[in-house]
């Protein structure tokens, strides 16, 4: 009798306590209250995701304050910073500050939910059809959705549109032609040929790939890595000659999307590659080029880019991070991010809406970018790969070692890697 009351006992103890555990998951999932929100560096015209979190502070008040941290605009150190503190919220009885939403870029979505760093949503408390194809199936991982598209991103050509007219030239559609325009002009205007990221980040991952793609190259093929093909090498080699022949300024191996940016908009160079942001500023009233800027497609297809937006498994105050990741993907969210941000929209309708495209007539060559954009290699050693690219991109460009060599060593460090 005795052993059957202490088992009868222990099953109340085990059955209270599950019970007890599914109430506190429950009240999270439910509940309202102040979250955090993690993002890159705010570097839009006149820090318009602030003004985003601000339009939602003073509509739900200090009951439901967001409050804004951002991290480096180095998107390698933004990676970092989630990590640490995702594993730091992990640990028992943590009492850190927790994520609550934040922003993850494209790239990292599938190791991050891999790794339990993510929640899954369920697709039903989201308007899922409003949203471009192709960010949302990046944003699933496994069948699940750990993510809402929050910002899509695709390469762009910036160009002094004033200069390229006085010469009666169009836009390039190729590198051929870019080489080719860049060569003749710079001389007679005094400013550099080209500038893009090439600093040793992540941009230089992104600025490679688009290279080798227009050349015909791939990172991998068929499961085969093929990032020292011919045709690969050659895209590499097109960035080196670029920097060796002059019509890429040497100092853009320290340039990021900021750095190429401010040289571009001060007058210094005829083309830049750079994402959507940089639209608003160049082109703004105190903007040296305000009216002197053109915009096309990459001569090759761009990487995909852009971010989603996730919750932490640390969040207390759920049901406040999912209304928030609605806020910001409201129509008229994305629309104002995009008018004054140059953020470029996840929402379809956008791209169509007849006001828009005449107030920005960029728009339809952006869609143009993002229908042509390839995403970067899927895996979760997806930082690892791009390290190793980094490393030995950077040394080749920067005259350490020849191409050739490098991308020998590279294609040899990724199969280990990965296979």
């Amino acid at each position: 009798m005795k052993k059957l009351l202490c088992t009868s006992l222990a099953v109340v103890f085990v059955a209270a306590g599950a019970c007890t555990t599914g109430r506190a998951i429950d009240d999270r999932v439910h509940a309202r209250g102040p979250i955090t929100f993690v993002d890159g560096r705010d570097t839009t015209l006149d820090t318009q995701v602030k003004r985003l979190v601000d339009r939602w502070n003073n509509r739900r008040g200090i009951k439901e304050r967001v409050t804004f941290v951002e991290q480096s605009s180095s998107s390698d150190s933004h990676r970092a910073s989630l990590v640490a503190a995702a594993q730091d919220g992990a640990l028992p009885g943590a009492r850190g500050r927790c994520n609550d939403v934040m922003a993850v870029d494209a790239v990292w979505t599938a190791e991050f939910a891999r790794a339990d760093y993510l929640l899954p949503l369920d697709p039903t408390e989201f308007d899922m059809g409003k949203f471009l194809h192709v960010p949302v199936q990046n944003a699933t991982v496994d069948g699940k959705l750990y993510a809402i598209p929050a910002r899509t991103d695709a390469g762009l050509l910036f160009y002094r549109k004033d200069y390229l007219d006085e010469q009666r030239l169009s836009p390039p559609k190729t590198w051929d032609e870019l080489i080719a325009i860049a060569t003749k002009l710079m001389p007679i205007y005094g400013i550099d040929g080209y500038v893009g990221q090439l600093s040793r980040y992540e941009g230089l991952t992104v600025n490679a790939l688009e290279a080798i793609w227009a050349n015909g190259g791939d990172l991998t093929t068929d499961g085969a890595i093929t990032i020292n093909s011919p045709q690969a090498k050659q895209g590499v080699e097109m960035l080196a000659r670029g920097l060796r022949d002059g019509w890429i300024p040497r100092a853009a191996t320290g340039f990021n999307e900021e750095r190429s940016r401010e040289h571009f908009q001060a007058g210094k160079a005829l083309f830049m590659r750079n994402w959507p942001y940089a639209y608003p500023k160049v082109t703004a009233p105190d903007s040296p080029v305000a009216n002197a800027v053109g915009v096309t497609t990459l001569p090759g297809p761009s990487a995909l880019g852009g971010w989603n937006l996730a919750i932490s498994p640390c969040s207390q105050h759920q049901q406040t991070a999912r209304d928030f990741i609605r806020f910001y993907t409201e129509e008229n969210e994305q629309e104002e991010l995009f008018a004054k941000g140059g953020f470029a929209p996840t929402v379809r309708s956008l791209y169509t809406d007849p006001v828009l495209r005449g107030k920005f007539p960029y728009l339809e060559v952006l869609h143009n970018s993002l229908d042509r954009a390839r995403d970067r290699v899927q895996t979760e050693q997806y930082d690892r790969v791009s390290d190793l690219m980094q490393e030995n991109l950077h040394s080749a460009l920067d005259r350490v070692e020849g191409v050739s060599p490098r991308l020998d060593q590279l294609a040899e460090e990724m199969r280990a890697t990965l296979h």
